[in-house]
């Protein structure tokens, strides 16, 4: 593992993805940065994050081989080793919220974004964005968002969580691929429960079932079992009413 450690950019994805470009590493490769000027979430979503405060890093894992109908199983991999992760640090009530990310209840903590190269209907390698919230204790305009210092009342050290976080991380990502499905649905937020939901300027509730294979959610609603894709479909908080 090669840990590449940088004070201020604009995003750890796209330091990472011209790092690989230019450098063609061959080995997993860690970009850290105490701050992100244009930190990136899903949907286009703004990561936003005091520096030195948190821990926020992408992970690139060369010579990776898996079939594109498979890639939403990186997601399930990477969610359960955080969720797993976490619970070592006695983070209550923790949870993934589909598509990942990482609550404590209803606050969020973390957020992953996972980007591949697809070669010929198949991934090579993917890069792995990770932002946890970890000793920031104030989050301005944010009111649904917690920190590791929050949840347990201690101050931890960044470089240490770092090395802890990447080993687990590499470990799982390292074939052959354990199959994570069960886990990620063990801590899916709102599993067997009805939510609100946003679907072309339209809330409608939903039973939520399960994450299929493609990563799509699975509602049961009134007009029966409906499949909904990431970019089609947001959950609606009783706040954002």
């Amino acid at each position: 593992m090669h840990i590449i450690k940088l004070d201020a950019i604009d995003s750890t994805n796209d330091s990472l993805r011209k790092l690989i470009l230019e450098k063609k590493p061959t080995t997993p490769t860690v970009v850290v940065s105490q701050y992100q000027k244009k930190g990136k979430g899903q949907r286009g979503q703004v990561w936003i994050s005091q520096a030195g405060k948190n821990l926020m890093f992408s992970l690139y894992m060369p010579n990776f081989t898996l079939p594109t109908r498979r890639v939403f199983s990186i997601n399930k991999i990477v969610s359960a080793c955080l969720l797993h992760w976490l619970s070592s640090f006695q983070i209550p009530n923790i949870c993934v919220k589909w598509p990942n990310d990482i609550l404590s209840g209803d606050s969020k903590l973390a957020g992953i974004l996972i980007e591949s190269n697809v070669l010929q209907s198949t991934v090579n390698s993917i890069i792995i964005g990770v932002g946890l919230n970890v000793n920031q204790v104030e989050f301005q305009n944010l009111p649904n968002a917690t920190s590791m210092q929050l949840l347990t009342g201690k101050n931890y050290d960044i470089d240490t969580l770092l090395l802890s976080l990447m080993t687990r991380l590499i470990e799982s990502l390292t074939p052959p691929l354990k199959n994570c499905n069960d886990d990620y649905h063990k801590y899916l937020y709102g599993l067997g429960q009805s939510r609100l939901f946003l679907k072309d300027n339209k809330t409608f509730e939903g039973i939520i079932q399960s994450v299929n294979s493609e990563g799509k959610l699975v509602l049961e609603t009134t007009a029966g079992m409906q499949v909904f894709d990431v970019k089609e479909l947001q959950f609606v908080h009783v706040a954002d009413q």
